[in-house]
């Protein structure tokens, strides 16, 4: 069994009552568990000049417009101040205090297996055809030109929102902040928000429109992809919620948007067709 699957395994349980709510499926659902117990700490800083507020992740001006060289694909006429993340907590508040102790705690009870697992994820992201094989949509790989394509253009509009985030807070890692902690992936950009889980959000936000009866499956997959950049040390839990929260705007921009929407409606065809495709395979295979 994959690493992946085994995370989605263990924290499945937690999320089932997620796909029993009549919540709407573009609403961001309430912040919980230790996301919200964070929120509830003072993120303002101690007191007014500290040189530890004043540590930026260093701005580089030639990477920030080779990134944001490549426009938005369907998102063209909207602008980063369009989304509305909360500001990272400061570096000399309380919340920012709690959770980097919260990140040495992980640091020092994580297992080989927890790192194993939390790298595997970080660095294997699954494909459409992966996510509809284990929902048990189709039964062995498929070509999905239609997908593929579309979550293409999803991404070229992520990384250029994404970064311009990035750009605008220039959060530093936690290992700049506390010395004390290892970032196992020595992490060459700005913290916040998380491009990881940005993505894994985004994918459980596109495909929870394509299979609605497994939201609990795709949101305990991001969910995951959260707690696995905070056991291996690159990321802050309100980095993740941040992530969250701009997935969710993102998410619902591209379903206002005219192009995405007729692209979209086309891989639900292939979806079907592709699910049809599958069980007819399978019902020929029986016995007479």
């Amino acid at each position: 069994m994959k690493a992946s699957a085994i995370i989605t395994l263990l924290l499945l349980p937690s999320f089932i009552c997620f796909g029993q709510t009549k919540q709407n499926s573009n609403e961001l659902t309430p912040v919980r568990g230790i996301y919200k117990t964070f929120e509830a700490l003072s993120s303002k800083p101690k007191s007014p000049g500290l040189d530890i507020d004043k540590v930026k992740f260093p701005f580089d001006q030639a990477w920030a417009d080779k990134v944001l060289s490549v426009k938005p694909y369907y998102l063209r006429s909207t602008s980063a101040a369009d989304f509305k993340l909360p500001d990272p907590p400061a570096n000399s508040s309380d919340q920012m205090r709690a959770e980097l102790n919260y990140l040495l705690t992980l640091q020092n009870t994580r297992t080989l297996e927890d790192i194993t697992t939390s790298i595997y994820m970080s660095n294997n992201p699954e494909s459409p055809s992966d996510v509809g094989q284990y929902i048990g949509y189709w039964t062995a790989p498929q070509k999905l030109p239609l997908t593929d394509s579309l979550m293409d253009k999803v991404e070229r509009d992520g990384d250029y929102f994404l970064w311009s985030m990035k750009f605008k807070y220039a959060r530093p890692r936690p290992y700049v902040i506390e010395p004390r902690i290892h970032d196992m992936e020595e992490s060459r950009a700005s913290s916040y928000p998380s491009g990881h889980v940005t993505y894994a959000y985004i994918r459980a936000y596109i495909y929870q429109e394509l299979a609605p009866e497994f939201t609990d499956v795709f949101m305990a997959k991001a969910y995951a992809m959260s707690h696995a950049r905070q056991i291996i040390g690159v990321h802050y839990p309100s980095d993740c919620e941040g992530s969250r929260i701009f997935a969710r705007q993102f998410v619902n921009m591209l379903f206002e948007n005219e192009a995405f929407r007729r692209d979209f409606n086309n891989v639900k065809k292939e979806w079907a067709a592709k699910k049809q495709e599958s069980l007819n395979t399978t019902l020929k295979a029986l016995p007479n």
